[in-house]
């Protein structure tokens, strides 16, 4: 599968990220863009800055009026809000072989793509990777670390596409319950989401005041019984894990829904915290913290709407 076309939706932080190591290894890379970014990297090329390097590549880029199809592999990266726009972009590039992987937070975007090209076409994929799109259009990566994590929604291992994404830069593993390790950053991510949104602080400021590690707590607690009640239960340890990084004095730990709040930006508050209230509101499950973090978002959204 090493010679096959590869289609990178997006190029932010994840997509410009994978899609650049990609490029670099040699793979047969088409960027589908905006045409702003587009014009960008056709202008000034992808650039990607690493604590180890400093790149400039100049990929192929197109817009959603000029794709052509099919490609052997699809990796989605655009906003997770997106994925229903993307998906009817999406359909001339899909072919009878062709899998598409999403690398987007939560599960509710696997039920509009598995509904549009079917589940033998749909990969379930998780990205590991601290990475931030500068103002200047270049992909900064702040650790030396970033991996994927790919497998079939019926649990079979795709090693083809697993060899096709396995270069220098990305470290790459199969999963057999891909929808569980979906799950558990899903998990993370709102637990860290809710708490900073809420706080309107990174995760050290907050633990720095009386009863900030008790709402930080509270958060975990409400985000693993909607997961538990959602079949996908996390373990002791996993629980553990996202408590101590919920909890830890001095960190700077945030994430991009924070990150964008804060920059007066439009939030995924819907796929991230909305999806998964949802999952709550169909076990019953009670989550007091989680929709007072949610509700703040939406709020925030309807003042920033209503005032552009």
């Amino acid at each position: 599968m090493s010679g096959e076309r590869i289609l990178v939706v997006g190029a932010g932080a994840t997509g410009g990220y994978f899609g650049a190591r990609l490029v670099q290894a040699g793979r047969d890379v088409t960027f589908l863009l905006r045409p702003a970014r587009a014009e960008n990297l056709r202008t000034h090329g992808l650039r990607l800055v690493t604590p180890d390097e400093d790149l400039t590549l100049s990929p192929t880029v197109v817009t959603a009026d000029r794709l052509d199809g099919p490609f052997g592999l699809i990796l989605l990266t655009t906003r997770a809000d997106a994925v229903a726009e993307v998906a009817d972009q999406l359909a001339v590039a899909v072919g009878p072989g062709t899998r598409i992987l999403p690398l987007l937070n939560g599960v509710a975007h696997i039920d509009v793509l598995t509904g549009r090209f079917g589940t033998s076409a749909v990969l379930g994929g998780v990205a590991m990777i601290a990475a931030a799109l500068r103002s200047d259009g270049a992909v900064a990566q702040l650790n030396p670390t970033a991996s994927l994590t790919v497998g079939g929604l019926d649990g079979t291992r795709p090693t083809t596409v697993a060899g096709l994404l396995d270069v220098d830069g990305i470290a790459v593993s199969l999963s057999t319950d891909i929808l569980g390790e979906m799950w558990r950053k899903w998990f993370f991510i709102v637990s860290i989401t809710a708490l900073t949104t809420l706080m309107n602080a990174p995760v050290g400021e907050i633990v720095a005041v009386p009863g900030g590690a008790g709402i930080a707590r509270a958060i975990v607690a409400e985000a693993a019984a909607v997961s538990s009640a959602a079949g996908h239960p996390q373990s002791d340890d996993a629980i553990t894990s996202v408590e101590e990084a919920a909890t830890q004095p001095g960190s700077p730990l945030t994430t991009s829904v924070y990150r964008d709040l804060t920059a007066g930006r439009p939030t995924e508050v819907e796929p991230m915290l909305g999806a998964f209230l949802d999952q709550a509101r169909r076990s019953g499950t009670p989550t007091p913290c989680l929709d007072a973090a949610t509700t703040r978002l939406r709020v925030y959204e309807h003042l920033r709407t209503a005032t552009a």
